[in-house]
């Protein structure tokens, strides 16, 4: 309750004329009136915002400021102190972001109580974004493990998902997949967490595995991620997740679906991603050497250049599928030519390792260098439309499955439907007149 007065006293001074986009002058009074000048916080919360108060704000909320303080709960005081790590960090003041981020780390540590867990999970975001945007973030993770040890001891769902799932973040950060895997083997995710931290644990887990050439378990996981996030908001996320969505789709063999380029709001940062697809589905390696100069950067800037660099033999695999559909008889040295390879001599092997993965259906003949196509089979005739549809099968059944999982019920709605004492009663008695009349209709018989 002294948490919910603390946010609703920061509304009010905020809905005050003159007090409308004034956090700090804000934060600054509801302090003042609230924590005594002997509190451990007092002073590092007022030097965090002693730099956003301008002298005119500070002015105006000297009214403010007569009001005796009175103590504080520990909620409402974490509270207080989220509040102006947020605006800190909204600020750009990186170091004094991390310092107060410490401090509150340490504050929270003194207690033990479970009301304190949401406040909690929020405190580890900031306190680690604070350290991110300082460059220090490789500060946090000892940090960050101790409190999801902690959080798994006392079965804290929301800091054990929040803490898993900031510490894969801090792995990928530095490029430590080895130890990101390991830790998705050691830690489990709890399945009674938040949807939002879900969505971001299986974007997290789709990296991992994509990085480790687990095409088909990244694929399933980045799916369940897109249908998760929310679909009004994090526009980010979900731009970020279509990104490596589109890379694996691309070097599990498929083509993406063109409503994710056609949408509005991803129709800009999806470009370089389209020319991708487009060069993989013609198999066009000078489009690919193009579309890798023109748009290095954002491949970097998204973390998947190294994806994006093994789509080179998926293009030409694209491109050897298409010759061997059009010429049932062609010399190595023209599809060599047709593929735009830097080095001739090596599309044999690269023709051979396509053949034998079943890319195409083909044969060498190495006396007059040539690849010789086979003759087109029904594709009805082999295994391939069952496989079609037991993926789709399988799919609707997991959508089932979590919309199942997902189905919540309001409390004691099965409570409606159970008799009251009255009627209970009312039965009773009318089950005692009926045996008493079944009686005496036994004795007049008798």
């Amino acid at each position: 309750q002294a948490a919910l007065g603390i946010a609703g006293k920061v509304r009010a001074l905020e809905a005050k004329e003159g007090c409308k986009g004034k956090g700090a002058a804000v934060l600054s009074a509801v302090m003042a009136t609230n924590l005594p000048p002997a509190h451990p916080l007092r002073e590092a919360l007022t030097s965090a915002l002693a730099p956003l108060v301008t002298p005119l704000d500070a002015a105006s909320s000297d009214e403010d400021k007569k009001e005796k303080p009175r103590p504080l709960s520990p909620e409402a005081e974490v509270l207080l102190s989220l509040l102006v790590l947020i605006l800190v960090i909204d600020a750009k003041k990186k170091e004094e972001g991390c310092a107060l981020a410490d401090t509150l780390y340490e504050r929270l540590s003194a207690w033990n109580r479970r009301t304190l867990d949401p406040f909690a999970e929020r405190l580890y975001f900031y306190a680690s974004w604070a350290y991110e945007c300082a460059g220090k973030l490789q500060d946090m993770r000892s940090k960050l493990l101790a409190a999801h040890r902690t959080a798994c001891l006392h079965h804290n769902t929301a800091c054990q998902a929040t803490t898993l799932n900031l510490l894969l973040r801090n792995y990928l950060h530095y490029r430590l997949f080895d130890q990101a895997d390991k830790l998705l083997t050691k830690a489990t995710f709890p399945e009674q967490a938040s949807i939002t931290q879900t969505a971001r644990f299986l974007y997290y887990n789709g990296r991992i595995k994509a990085l480790q050439l687990e095409y088909t378990e990244a694929h399933r996981c980045l799916q369940q991620a897109q249908r998760k996030a929310p679909q009004s908001k994090a526009l980010g996320f979900r731009l970020t997740v279509h990104k490596l969505g589109t890379i694996v789709q691309l070097l599990l063999g498929e083509i993406p679906e063109r409503t994710i380029f056609r949408a509005v709001d991803s129709r800009g940062p999806m470009v370089p991603y389209l020319k991708l697809v487009q060069a993989v589905r013609l198999g066009d390696l000078n489009s690919f050497k193009a579309s890798m100069e023109a748009y290095a950067g954002a491949y970097q800037a998204d973390g998947n250049y190294t994806l994006v660099m093994r789509l080179r033999q998926n293009v030409i695999r694209a491109g050897l599928r298409n010759i061997s559909v059009a010429y049932s008889r062609i010399a190595l040295a023209d599809v060599a030519a047709k593929l735009h390879l830097d080095h001739p001599e090596d599309m044999e092997p690269i023709a051979a390792k396509a053949i034998r993965d079943g890319v195409i259906d083909a044969k060498l003949d190495h006396a007059n260098a040539t690849l010789v196509s086979e003759a087109p089979t029904d594709v009805y005739s082999t295994l391939e439309p069952q496989g079609a549809f037991h993926k789709r099968i399988t799919f609707c059944l997991n959508v089932h499955n979590e919309a199942v999982k997902a189905m919540s019920y309001p409390p004691d709605a099965h409570k409606g439907d159970l008799p009251d004492a009255e009627s209970i009663k009312e039965r009773q008695r009318e089950e005692q007149e009926l045996a008493q009349s079944l009686a005496e209709e036994d004795d007049d018989e008798f």
